[in-house]
């Protein structure tokens, strides 16, 4: 904690012992902004000497922020209550409307009935669930601090006058309400980006700004200058690897390579994008390969000043590629002043390979991992090149490890749960760990395949934690771990995880996708939304996320004028593009348009899904028959798929997805009793205990599967219990889809859709 008073401009955190966690998230977000925070965390508070530091840095303080909760209440002794009355001292001093003191709230506490001294009820009160910090809340807070410092700014002859600020402005919007249908849940599991013209987006708000770090840099993807131009992945390795060394160095800041692509071959200058992405420093590079020789050249630039700071140029043979990448991080942590322990150099002049062959496999390996994410065609190219990477250098262990990762991705996504596919997995990463077990590259490799080949949550927590000591400025860790903590229900810390890697580094768009689908679970519908825009104007070309953006907003308001008018502005050409027609077909479904569905999906009744059966497909379309009476078309849309899904169930026993395919089937084919087994058999492979995040979404299939049994008691409670929870089950599709038609006609549903809490944030 600060021992030095507070500077003009800062903020005084006061709260109760118990909140202290709160107390952090709040603090950890301010700070990350670059606004100065007094967070005290002694236990052993008081005497004169600690009463005379608490009342000059309340003295000092430009805000002064009291945590209120039901801790709180309880205490109607404690320090705490000191520091509020010493703050209320203070205005007795100040001019009329100067904005000082602001309570937040972390929990359901009233206002009208809280113990807090008078002055407290006279201004505005924030509210943070659990003491989750939003961007709303930054952004008011920094708005609030601008009076003191434009008042020390006018002070001086040179000054303009500063517009008044005033003291009750609100410090967010209340969030809406809702999450995602499950037809449309199953159309945007699909990851591949987009192809099409890029479309229309509407504009947003630039993130906040925080204090740029004079050990910060962004690193450019580096050109290729090879005469060979297929080898631009070779280019991109030298440029991940620099990344991944740097990052190593604990006193820098380094921009991740997912957020630094997008600026390949920009337009903009180094000084706005050094603005965009939050760093003071960049660096622009080259790599030229020929035969067995390899160039690397790099210059340093100051982007606040447009200054170059050096350029450097490397020759080496093809084998010393990692004496380079290592060189080009020992410079810049030189310029950038980093210190640089034995450790840390140790780990950046290893060397993974000493096969020049198999680095080139493992560097295309990670090219498709990149280019092609999740989909089941990509993961086909990884292991294929991951393999030959270990067949040419048995002992490369960062290969193994990647392959290792590849085997439980198609675990974890359902493309191949047998028996012999985690075997590959557990034998990969075994030989990683016995090659290099203190490698970053294979304690990360670790962390993943325990997580997302067995959900080994507590294994996988170990690993990335371990990372992060590592690489203690790195968001992945915070990003890995939130996402570990959503799986195991713990969703206030798995939000606050996820929403520091968000913002240490806004730009990345893998960060705000999970940031979204979480606040999507908790019906956290304005910051969603807000985050998902950004992320829009972001990657205007990426459909799917744009789409998303669409889904959002219906499923916070229950109104598609916004898609609407989007649409209208599409051309003939674009409107036709299968991604569209697809998107379209599922907007009908929720529409209750049936015509236009049938129409739709009698055009495209596949889209191409790279990797995602049409077997899935089949069987959402038969249910949109299904539902709407239609059983002949319904069975007959089922084809020849039972079979094949039953058959592939021999081989992968434990594919959830699959499971929950069959129980639709057998329901449309009349099964009903086989089809309820099986149904339930989804929600015991995948306990919320196991995980919380994905087993709502097979609870919603086993209510469906109650309701289209005609077992209304049973689907009414279980929907109840699912909106009571962070589930994708949503009051706004339960109004119009005709799946839910039967129960519309009960009172009890309709109290249950029309209830303000089902609509309201769970946190």
């Amino acid at each position: 904690m600060p021992e030095h008073l507070l500077t003009l401009g800062g903020i005084f955190l006061s709260y109760a012992r118990e909140d202290t966690e709160a107390a952090r998230r709040i603090a950890d977000a301010l700070r990350g902004f670059g606004i100065e925070v007094w967070f005290d965390q002694n236990e052993l508070r008081g005497g004169d000497t600690w009463d005379a530091k608490i009342r000059g840095q309340i003295r000092a303080c430009a805000l002064f922020m009291p945590v209120i909760s039901a801790r709180t209440q309880q205490r109607t002794e404690g320090y705490f209550r000191r520091e509020w009355k010493i703050a209320v001292e203070r205005t007795h001093d100040m001019a009329d409307g100067v904005p000082f003191i602001v309570p937040v709230v972390i929990d359901a506490t009233a206002e009208s009935a809280a113990l807090v001294p008078e002055q407290f009820m006279r201004v505005q009160w924030t509210r943070l669930a659990g003491g989750m910090p939003t961007p709303e809340f930054v952004t008011q807070t920094k708005r609030l601090l601008e009076p003191r410092r434009t008042a020390e700014v006018a002070a001086s002859p040179t000054a303009s006058p500063a517009p008044a600020i005033p003291s009750k402005t609100p410090l967010f919007a209340i969030a809406m309400v809702a999450v995602i249908a499950i037809g449309a849940a199953a159309f945007f599991a699909l990851r591949p980006a987009a192809k099409e013209k890029p479309l229309a987006a509407e504009p947003v708000s630039a993130p906040v700004a925080a204090k740029i770090s004079d050990k910060s840099i962004a690193v450019l993807p580096f050109a290729n200058m090879s005469d060979e131009k297929d080898t631009g992945f070779f280019a991109d390795g030298v440029h991940e690897d620099l990344l991944t060394n740097l990052a190593l160095i604990r006193d820098l800041k380094v921009v991740s390579r997912t957020t630094v692509v997008q600026y390949r071959d920009s337009k903009k200058s180094l000084r706005q994008i050094g603005e965009e992405l939050g760093v003071a420093y960049i660096l622009e590079g080259s790599v030229r390969r020929s035969g067995n020789k390899v160039r690397v050249t790099g210059q340093l630039i100051n982007a606040r000043t447009d200054e170059h700071v050096w350029a450097k140029s490397y020759d080496r043979d093809l084998t010393d590629v990692f004496a380079i990448q290592a060189a080009l991080a020992t410079e810049i942590a030189g310029a950038l002043e980093a210190a640089l322990t034995p450790q840390t150099q140790k780990l950046l002049e290893r060397r993974p390979t000493e096969n020049p062959v198999s680095y080139d496999s493992y560097l295309q390996g990670r090219a498709s991992r990149n280019r092609d994410r999740n989909t089941k065609t990509g993961l086909d190219k990884q292991e294929a090149l991951y393999q030959l990477a270990v067949q040419q250098d048995p002992k490369f262990a960062a290969a193994w490890g990647e392959l290792a990762v590849t085997h439980a991705l198609n675990v974890f996504w359902n493309y191949d749960h047998t028996p012999a596919r985690l075997a590959q997995a557990d034998a990969a990463i075994a030989q990683a760990v016995r090659l290099a077990p203190e490698s970053p590259d294979v304690i990360q490799a670790l962390g993943t395949y325990a997580y997302y080949a067995y959900r080994d949550y507590a294994r996988a927590t170990e690993q990335y934690k371990k990372l992060a000591r590592m690489k203690p400025n790195d968001p992945t860790a915070f990003s890995s771990l939130g996402l570990i903590q959503r799986r195991q229900g713990r969703w206030t810390e798995s939000l606050s995880n996820l929403w520091k890697a968000y913002q240490l580094e806004q730009a990345n768009f893998n960060y705000a996708r999970n940031l979204v689908s979480s606040l999507e679970l908790v019906r956290r519908w304005d910051e969603a939304i807000a985050v998902q825009r950004r992320l829009v104007a972001l990657l205007p070309d990426d459909l799917p996320d744009l789409f998303r953006l669409h889904l959002l907003l219906f499923d916070a308001t229950g109104s598609w004028k916004e898609s609407e008018d989007w649409f209208a502005q599409l051309s003939p050409e674009q409107q036709n593009t299968p991604r569209v027609i697809a998107w379209r077909k599922g907007r009908a479904n929720r529409m209750d348009d049936m015509i236009e569905y049938k129409r739709l999906d009698q055009l495209q009744p596949y889209f191409d899904t790279d990797g995602r059966p049409r077997s899935e497909q089949a069987v959402f379309s038969a249910l949109a028959y299904f539902v709407h009476g239609d059983v002949a078309a319904a069975q007959a849309r089922l084809g020849g798929f039972p079979a094949e899904v039953q058959a592939t169930l021999q081989l992968q026993p434990a594919n959830n997805n699959l499971w929950a395919g069959l129980a639709l089937i057998e329901l449309i084919l009349g099964q009903k009793e086989a089809a309820l087994a099986h149904a339930r058999k989804c929600t015991e492979l995948m306990p919320e205990s196991l995980d919380a995040f994905d087993s709502a979404r097979f609870s919603e299939f086993l209510a469906n599967d109650y309701l289209l049994d005609g077992d209304k008691e049973r689907a009414l409670a279980e929907y109840t219990r699912l909106l009571h929870r962070p589930s994708y089950v949503n009051v706004h599709y339960l109004q119009t889809e005709r799946l839910y038609a039967p129960l519309r006609a009960d009172p009890r549903f309709q109290a249950l859709i029309n209830d303000p809490k089902n609509n309201a944030p769970l946190y």
